[in-house]
């Protein structure tokens, strides 16, 4: 028996699937305060809006409006007021924005103050004023009245329009943000200060309007930034600027003793493949490190101890050996996870070795193994975390039949180890085009088998036999693509064609290789996925004062902006390994503990704490695509 998404959704109504009411409170999960349910509107009033958005006269349509505003009782004349100002600000009229600014005057409590900031803000884009836009979306997120729908809508917009923003308005957006996202806080806090010059972090603590624990929270992130590019005299200032509202924080004192170490000589081992298969990788992890002496100004402190493994086991040890023979505080390096492995039983206690393999699990197998690695395995746990964040509960894993199936076997632990569910895993074939059988397949495989049962009993109590077609929704709740880029793109489409619309859907860093904006993100507005913000797809115009650096100083010794990401990985291991050995001045005994730490360390890959097993977890930056470019989604 078939049904008609109107039968259906009459049937659900008879089961008691109500609308929310006005004004009432809604718990918002990801938030830090309780978010109110988006105003219901009056029939008449969203009449003429559609009305005027296909195409209607619009002098005829703001008649209407004025006759409304004069003629029906609040709440509908209230409501007629503000929408007509929103149309006249959607057609760009002459004194749309202070029609707005009158409404909201003469109604200041009313549900859709918010939401009338908001649309100035959409208004503020379409004059180039990202910085005077972001300051209304602020407005709007911190008014008393927002609401779940609105705070969503915010969040979908504002991070792109960050990005172009001037910085004052971009960090006080982003402190904004992590006040009212809490599930995304620290997410929000490494972009404020990311972005905050010395000046605009002296301008907060003269405003007073940040919370104490985000503001020592803030000043950390802050801090730890310019201690890992050598700028002590910050660290020093953030540290006295803390310490005048939070002398005895514990945040005050870890920058205190951030600022009081004095540079000290120390000698840094690297074990990189030079030559060999590997060559050309190795020397581009070499000039990532050199980059960051150079950036930094360490290298009057620090002594680098070159070896070439040459892709090699026996020469990799070989070549440890001479290192730790001469002393030096810690190792970079290797890179490749064969020569990692055959290093395993040679290494010695307090002489640690940050590798720059993607293979994970030798990280156990070692109290002197350190991983450092942007492998999309590293980043499962990250993504998994994410969507259960963002609610989702019942999971499909996409993949092509490829060998390799860990990233899809990481991703199924993680997420249900954190209380979710895979519903269904699907392998596609990899050399076909044409997914949208079996995506139909899946569609049909993940049916809520429990609502069609009640829709049939329901159909045979409440309506007479007919033919007609069912449109359920799917019965999972988001996807992760456990696919490249090239794949993503093919795939976003059909999707869609399959009726499988309107889920999120994630994935790693995998989607970065060039050929996910191939279609300009058409059908991927859902998407979301963890990355580093050093890709080739996000360096083009960057305002991160770290990024801009790193690229200034490889074009003035090499001529060339082209870097990429092993680059900015080993040069992100080399600041690591400086602020341990030389800003810090560690002893052997001590530099294990303090990688350990639970602050970890600020990086462009992405933020890093090490875990117990020496794992580096990377506090990735989340991203979306958005207007065919991609952007922070927090």
């Amino acid at each position: 028996m078939k049904v008609a998404l109107l039968a259906v959704c009459a049937l659900l109504l008879l089961n008691g699937c109500q609308p929310k009411q006005p004004g009432s409170l809604v718990s918002d999960k990801p938030g830090s305060r309780m978010l109110l349910a988006a105003p219901q509107s009056a029939a008449e009033v969203q009449a003429l809006m559609q009305k005027a958005r296909e195409g209607a006269d619009l002098e005829a349509v703001l008649s209407e409006f004025d006759r409304l505003i004069a003629d029906r009782p609040a709440p509908i004349s209230e409501e007629a007021e503000f929408r007509k100002a929103e149309l006249m600000l959607e057609k760009r009229l002459p004194g749309a924005l202070e029609a707005v600014a009158a409404v909201m005057q003469k109604y200041p409590n009313h549900a859709l103050v918010p939401y009338a900031a908001f649309w100035s803000g959409r208004w503020w884009l379409t004059q180039d004023e990202a910085g005077r836009a972001l300051e209304r979306m602020q407005w709007a997120l911190q008014h008393k009245r927002l609401t779940r729908e609105l705070a969503d809508s915010i969040f979908d917009l504002a991070p792109a329009v960050a990005q172009d923003a001037p910085e004052r308005e971009a960090v006080n957006w982003f402190l904004v943000a992590a006040e009212i996202n809490s599930g995304s806080q620290e997410s929000w806090l490494r972009l404020a200060a990311r972005r905050a010059s010395l000046e605009t972090i002296e301008q907060i603590h003269r405003d007073g309007s940040l919370s104490r624990q985000l503001m020592a929270q803030f000043d950390l992130h802050a801090g730890r930034a310019h201690l890992m590019t050598g700028d002590r005299e910050a660290v020093k200032r953030i540290a006295d600027l803390l310490a005048a509202a939070m002398p005895n924080h514990s945040a005050t004192a870890q920058l205190h003793a951030w600022a009081s170490g004095e540079m000290r000589a120390a000698t840094i081992g690297v074990l990189l493949p030079l030559t060999g298969q590997y060559g050309r990788y190795g020397q581009e992890a070499l000039r990532g490190l050199r980059i960051a002496l150079a950036d930094v100004g360490s290298s009057a402190y620090i002594t680098l101890r070159v070896e070439d493994t040459a892709s090699d086991r026996n020469m990799a040890v070989a070549a440890y050996k001479r290192l730790a023979n001469e002393s030096v505080n810690m190792i970079i390096g290797p890179l490749l996870s064969d020569t990692t492995e055959a290093l395993i039983p040679y290494l010695k206690p307090g002489l640690p070795v940050m590798s720059l393999t993607g293979r994970i699990d030798l990280a156990h197998r070692s109290s002197s193994l350190f991983v450092h690695t942007l492998s999309p395995l590293a980043q499962v746990y990250v993504m998994a975390d994410y969507a259960r964040q963002h609610e989702a509960e019942k999971m499909v894993v996409i993949t092509d039949n490829s060998a390799d199936q860990a990233e899809t076997e990481m991703f199924t632990a993680s997420f249900e180890a954190l209380g979710g569910e895979v519903l269904h895993t699907l392998q596609l074939d990899r050399g076909v085009l044409d997914q949208r059988s079996r995506l139909r397949e899946l569609r049909s495989a993940t049916d809520n088998e429990e609502l069609l049962a009640e829709l049939d009993e329901d159909m045979e109590l409440f309506m007479p036999e007919m033919e007609m077609e069912i449109h359920l929704p799917v019965g999972f709740d988001a996807i992760y693509l456990a696919l490249d880029g090239k794949q993503v793109s093919l795939l976003a489409g059909q999707l869609a064609y399959a009726d499988i619309s309107g889920v999120p859907i994630y994935g790693s860093s995998r989607w970065q290789d060039g050929h996910l904006l191939d279609d300009r993100g058409r059908y991927l507005s859902r998407a979301r996925f963890a990355a580093s913000s050093t890709s080739a797809e996000m360096l083009a115009g960057t305002d991160d004062q770290s990024l801009r650096r790193f690229r200034f100083v490889h074009r003035e010794v090499w001529g060339s902006d082209k870097t990429s990401e092993l680059m900015a990985l080993a040069y992100d291991t080399m600041r690591i390994a400086t602020v341990m050995t030389s800003r810090l001045g560690l002893s052997k005994s001590e530099l294990s503990r303090e990688l350990h730490g639970q602050e970890g360390f600020p990086a462009m890959t992405g933020h890093v704490h090490f875990d117990d097993s020496g794992v580096g977890q990377k506090q990735l930056d989340v991203f979306r695509i958005h207007q065919g470019k991609i952007v922070p989604a927090g």
